[in-house]
Parts: C-alpha cells; sequence; structure tokens
C-alpha cells in the first residue's frame, strides 16, 4: 500500500509540475492538496487553477466591457443633456440686444461676427441702432464688411460672366451674389430694379445653357413679376412646362402669373388642363385646384395664390 501511495505522489509530482509550468510555489500547493486528499483532490478546483483563472479573466473582461458600454451610454446622455441645456439656455439675440446689460449685447455681437454674419443681416441692422455704442459699432463694422465682400464678389463675377457666361459654376455663383445682394437691405429701389434685370439675364442664360432647374426657372418668374414684367413671365412659365411637363410646378406658376394679371379665361384654361394631365399632384396643387375649381368645403377660404 506504501509503495502504491508512493508512486501515486510521484506521479502526481511529475503531473503537476508540468500542470504549473514550473510554478515552484503554485505546484507546492497543489501537492498538498493532492497528498493528503488522494484521488478526491484532483477533482478540487484549485488543480485547475489556469482553468479556474481564464474563466474568471474572462468574465473579469465581460465585465469590464460591460462597465465601458454603460459609460460610453452614460457619456452619451450627459452630452445629449448639455446640448439640450444649451438649447434651452439660448437667448434669442434680437431679445439680448434689447434687455440684456451692455456686456452681454457685446458678447452676442461678437459671436455674431464670429459666424456666416450675411444670414444675421437682419439682427445686424438692429443692432446698428443700439443705445449701447459698442455694441451699435461692431454692428456698423460688420455691415461695412458684408457690403465689402458681396461688392468684391459682384464685382469679379460680373467680369467673369461676361467673359464666359457659358460656365455653369460662374453663372449660378454670379446669380447667388446677385441675390444675396438684392436680399442685403444695402440698396436702394432704383438699384434693386436694376439689379433685378441683371440677375434675370443670368437666370437666363443658365436655362440657355440648358442648366435650368425648377428653382431658376420659379426665380425668373417671380423676378419678372416683381417688375411687372408679365409677358416675360408667361414665356418663362412656358417654357418652364415645356422643360418639365410631368410637373405640377410649372402649371401653379402659370396659375398664379394669370391670378396676378386677372387673366381668368387662362387661368380656366391651364386649371383644366392641369386636372387632365396624368401627374400625381401634391397637397398643396390639389388644394388649389379643388379651391379654384369650387369644391366643397374650400369656398371660405383665403386666395391660396
Amino acid at each position: 500500500m506504501m509503495y502504491m501511495y508512493m508512486l501515486y505522489i510521484i506521479l502526481s509530482a511529475c503531473v503537476l509540475l508540468f500542470i504549473s509550468n514550473k510554478n515552484l510555489k503554485e505546484w507546492l500547493l497543489k501537492m498538498t492538496v493532492v497528498s493528503f486528499l488522494p484521488i478526491i483532490g484532483w477533482f478540487l478546483p484549485v488543480i485547475w487553477a489556469k482553468k479556474f483563472i481564464k474563466n474568471k479573466g474572462d468574465m473579469f473582461g465581460k465585465y469590464i466591457n460591460k462597465q465601458n458600454e454603460d459609460i460610453s451610454v452614460e457619456l452619451l446622455a450627459i452630452q445629449e443633456k448639455i446640448e439640450k441645456e444649451k438649447e434651452l439656455n439660448i437667448v434669442p439675440i434680437e431679445e439680448a440686444l434689447v434687455v440684456s446689460d451692455y456686456s452681454a449685447r457685446r458678447k452676442v455681437m461678437i459671436d455674431v461676427l464670429k459666424e456666416d454674419t450675411l444670414q444675421y443681416m437682419d439682427v445686424i441692422k438692429t443692432a446698428v441702432l443700439n443705445e449701447d455704442t459698442e455694441t451699435s459699432h461692431y454692428a456698423v463694422t460688420a455691415v461695412m464688411e458684408i457690403k465689402r465682400k458681396l461688392s468684391i464678389s459682384l464685382q469679379e463675377l460680373s467680369v467673369k460672366f461676361d467673359q464666359n457666361n457659358s460656365d455653369t459654376h460662374i453663372a449660378r455663383a454670379y446669380a447667388q451674389v446677385l441675390k444675396e445682394y438684392m436680399d442685403s437691405g444695402f440698396l436702394d429701389d432704383q438699384t434693386i430694379r436694376k439689379y433685378k434685370f441683371t440677375y434675370i439675364h443670368v437666370l437666363n442664360q443658365l436655362i440657355q445653357n440648358d442648366d435650368g432647374d425648377g428653382e431658376t426657372f420659379e426665380e425668373k418668374v417671380t423676378t419678372e413679376m416683381e417688375l411687372s414684367e408679365y409677358s416675360t413671365a408667361e414665356n418663362t412659365c412656358l417654357e418652364y412646362l415645356r422643360k418639365y411637363p410631368n410637373s405640377e410646378k410649372p402649371y401653379i406658376c402659370l396659375l398664379k402669373l394669370y391670378y396676378t394679371t386677372k387673366s381668368t379665361i387662362k387661368m380656366q384654361s391651364t386649371l383644366d388642363e392641369l386636372k387632365r394631365s396624368t401627374i400625381k399632384l401634391s397637397n398643396q396643387a390639389l388644394t388649389i385646384v379643388r379651391y379654384w375649381s369650387g369644391g366643397t368645403g374650400y369656398e371660405g377660404k383665403r386666395e391660396l395664390l
């Protein structure tokens, strides 16, 4: 029996030395267990330390990953909360220029000047008359800078357009600057009228270059109507319809034109043509058609054109 035990101890020592990767402390611990608990000791978790540790490592890794996910979600929630609070705490610029103290007004104007000032043109114009002289000074400086940039862009694009009006990019850029300049409020009525004719010319060139999309046609018609060039506007609408026969928008342009000029017969004819077409009408177009066709429930509505 003693020989069997000694053989067991020797074999166990060899196997455990291999399992323990020659780690003396780990080997000694395992030898103690299997020596005092023959056979049974081999079924204890401590003998499978590596497997046990590996499983724990996996569990720990999963735990860390889960914590990272939770932290990411929490950070995202905090960020959204901060952004939401920031939005809620934003005071309308117009109000800030009226009710805030002078330092706040100046800060608002400085923040505006850091942005695309053209989109805040109305606010800047209001700030020009602000009772705080420094705020007013910032606004005047901004107005002068906007006007300077627009004037330079207008001059440069005008020359480029005259040299090469078939270049789509130049024509579109020129049209955009013209529109911004006319909408800026820097010009008197007579000058705006002059630029509107130039604007129409550029839009017409885009159409002639076969680069006139729906917005180009509509801009041209609107500007021509503002100048009371109704005959030209009608030709533009008809050309719009020829190019986009399957769109409802040319019809709506014509209806607006004929309504403005009180051309009842032409308006009714256009309306009938639209109703006979196979175009799938939007809610807006359908409402217009029903209204001008005298549909039930539309008689009391205000003019839709």
